[in-house]
């Protein structure tokens, strides 16, 4: 009994300094990197350039909502052209737009500076032909551009460190890894059917933290 009082005495002692530590509780963060595509995809698209865009809130210290955005450029490599009586031929080209909604665990270390994390969540995905805009000012309507969505899941594992002793500002590294179906007309080379996606997305990534 007398052991058992003082290991509790003991794990209250380890935990109360690292519960008494601040954080903070909002968190946005942008990224750049390289999506993979796999499963039916990996034949009739390619890798591509991607960006990544997101919001955390951390309600206490280890858990972490989450909702963001990736983006892919030109993975179906779609290079056409759509004649317009003011502007000539307008280039169209392909993105490739992904949406996770999930949540995170976090493990900090070294009394914060160092963030370890893994998650997941639900997630949607959609494909589309977009126009080359001319300008700012204009907005050309595409009557020839398809598109293609559905729904699935992701995970994520990724970690970062502070750049400032506050931890206001960290540089990390964050792979997702997307799993869903995606239907509707064709995009580049992928057929007008139910298709089983996968996408491996990786950043590199700076977050704002306060």
């Amino acid at each position: 009994m007398r052991l058992t009082l003082l290991l509790i005495l003991l794990a209250g002692a380890a935990i109360q300094p690292a519960a008494a530590q601040s954080f903070q509780k909002h968190h946005i963060t942008a990224g750049l990197g390289l999506a993979l595509p796999g499963n039916e995809l990996k034949t009739v698209y390619n890798n591509a350039f991607s960006w990544s865009f997101g919001y955390g809130y951390r309600p206490i210290r280890y858990l972490q909502a989450d909702i963001g955005l990736d983006t892919a450029y030109n993975a179906a490599r779609v290079n056409e052209f759509l004649s317009n009586p003011q502007f000539g031929y307008v280039r169209i080209r392909d993105f490739e737009f992904m949406m996770p909604v999930g949540g995170r665990v976090v493990l900090p270390i070294a009394d914060g500076k160092y963030h370890l994390y893994s998650g997941g969540g639900a997630a949607y995905m959609r494909y589309t032909e977009r126009l080359r805009q001319p300008s700012q000012f204009f907005n050309v309507q595409c009557p020839v551009c398809q598109a293609r969505d559905g729904w699935g899941h992701y995970f994520l594992v990724g970690g970062d460190v502070a750049l400032t002793s506050g931890g206001a500002l960290r540089l990390g590294v964050t792979s997702r890894v997307y799993q869903g179906t995606t239907d509707g007309p064709s995009v580049g080379e992928i057929p007008a059917v139910r298709t089983r996606d996968r996408w491996v997305n990786t950043y590199f990534h700076l977050s704002l933290s306060f």
